[in-house]
């Protein structure tokens, strides 16, 4: 229930408080149209309090004060949170669903949707966890987001044939060329899959939820990744990246709790990945840290100066990040849910903006305790931190850094320095080189081709040399 309430909050759900017009044996409605042709809608009882339960037949037409109405709509959350619900007939006279109409309805097992109805919104369906089957008329040009998300038992959605907006393939719902995945249900047993080379898109939560899946792959012909496309898959340990994809408009492995590491074909021009951490191609955009990756601290590359939204979300192994000097913009629930973070060491001088705007970067610490995780900042910036938005939460600011980063010996690696110039051998073909300062800044990055490089240094110091999982001190 936490999971989905946070959903909730995270797109920006409100729930209003309504007043219904008249109740009918238990049926609670709002007149939509007072003169002829009279229409009403089966709404919401009082404070958004509904007491639905068992079978509910909503009736084709309803009589009050000697009018008669026909029931043509079932209003936003007429019957959320009805947790006595068992089954509603739907009347043919009804043409549309309204968003979170049926939102944790969690015994409702029985419902169809009339040959009438052309629209069903938002999230009708939310948190059904009993549904198992949904058929799709003909009629229904319009299906919201997150409209099935959390129906963990649903194992099919069939859309009618003859239904020119949308189709189904062994249950899974697709636009009607199948050239983008809607919904794949959450309840189906399988824990593999390959999305059908149809598809060129993957819709917002297509994936949501779905627990039994252990892999997916996806073909070169998907190009875009929408919104949260992956939410909950929590099974899900890694995924591949093809060169094709060309988008992510958010976090697609939104809290998959037990993600190590995305990789992404090293012929995307747009994406890329290092050391399982996703970026954009220039790595000025961090999209997703894996949050079961191993390791308990993580430098974000100085390239890096925008984080997207819930980047770090949920990363219970880390305990010390540094966001460096070049990062300039922070998105809401940058490392909500980090419950371990103990150090953070933010290098800008100046505290990145973390006002809520538009809920752009809102509770960006949300889940980390502020007393206790200690905040490095640049000597002379304490105060400027302490009056933040966000920042100030942090009751124990500290001027100047702790190190993230441990350095050890490791057997395969060579380091030599000789008259200024540092020689590197020993498996390094393939990997990336960084050096660090025991502070934690990254001074030094490079890919590696060969089985041995050489380079300098601009200042002598005690450095942190690293490459692939091995780290070793380098005096230079």
């Amino acid at each position: 229930m936490k999971k989905t309430i946070l959903l909730i909050s995270l797109l920006g759900l409100s729930l209003s408080t309504w007043a219904f017009d008249f109740e009918v044996n238990g049926i609670y409605y709002d007149i939509i149209s007072s003169i002829s042709p009279y229409k009403v809608a089966v709404t919401v009882e009082t404070n958004n309090a509904n007491s639905y339960s068992g079978d509910v037949t909503i009736p084709l037409s309803v009589t009050y004060n000697s009018i008669n109405y026909s029931v043509t709509r079932i209003e936003s959350y007429a019957f959320a949170s009805s947790s006595g619900l068992t089954s509603v007939t739907i009347p043919s006279s009804v043409t549309s669903i309204k968003a979170w109409a049926f939102m944790s309805c969690y015994e409702l097992s029985t419902l169809v949707i009339p040959s009438s109805v052309d629209s069903i919104g938002d999230g009708a369906f939310w948190g059904c966890i009993k549904i198992a089957n949904i058929a799709i008329p003909a009629s229904v040009k319009k299906i919201g987001s997150y409209v099935f998300f959390g129906c963990k038992l649903l194992t099919q959605i069939n859309a009618d044939a003859a239904n020119n907006y949308y189709s189904s393939v062994d249950g899974i719902l697709y636009n009607k060329d199948k050239s983008t995945l809607l919904v794949y249900p959450a309840g189906k047993p399988e824990t593999t899959y390959t999305i059908s080379t149809s598809v060129d898109t993957i819709g917002d939560m297509a994936f949501s939820n779905c627990q039994n899946l252990y892999s997916i792959t996806i073909p070169t012909s998907v190009v875009y990744i929408t919104g949260h496309a992956f939410t909950q898959c929590n099974s899900l340990t890694s995924m591949y990246i093809p060169a094709s994809v060309t988008f992510f408009n958010n976090n697609p492995f939104y809290d998959c709790a037990g993600m190590t590491a995305v990789t992404v074909d090293p012929a995307n021009i747009d994406n890329e990945s290092v050391d399982g951490v996703l970026f954009n191609k220039e790595l000025t955009t961090i999209i997703y840290y894996p949050p079961a990756k191993v390791g308990s601290s993580y430098v974000i590359p100085s390239t890096v100066d925008y984080v997207r939204s819930s980047a770090f979300m949920n990363c219970l192994n880390l305990t010390s990040v540094t966001i460096p000097e070049s990062v300039k913009t922070i998105r809401s629930g940058m490392f909500m849910g980090c419950t371990n973070m103990t150090s953070i060491n933010a290098y800008p001088t100046v505290p990145v903006d973390l006002t809520s705007t538009n809920s752009d970067s809102n509770d960006v610490f949300k889940g980390i305790n502020t007393t206790t995780c200690v905040l490095h900042v640049p000597i002379g910036s304490k105060n400027l931190y302490a009056a933040a938005f966000q920042w100030m939460d942090f009751t124990n600011i500290v001027e100047g850094f702790s190190s993230g980063l441990t350095y050890s010996t490791a057997s395969n690696l060579q380091v030599n320095v000789q008259e200024g110039v540092i020689q590197v051998s020993g498996g390094i073909s393939g990997k990336k080189l960084e050096v660090y300062t025991l502070l934690g800044k990254l001074i030094y990055s490079q890919k590696i081709d060969a089985t041995f490089i050489s380079f300098r240094l601009p200042t002598h110091g005690i450095y942190v040399l690293q490459i692939g999982t091995e780290n070793v001190k380098l005096v230079y």
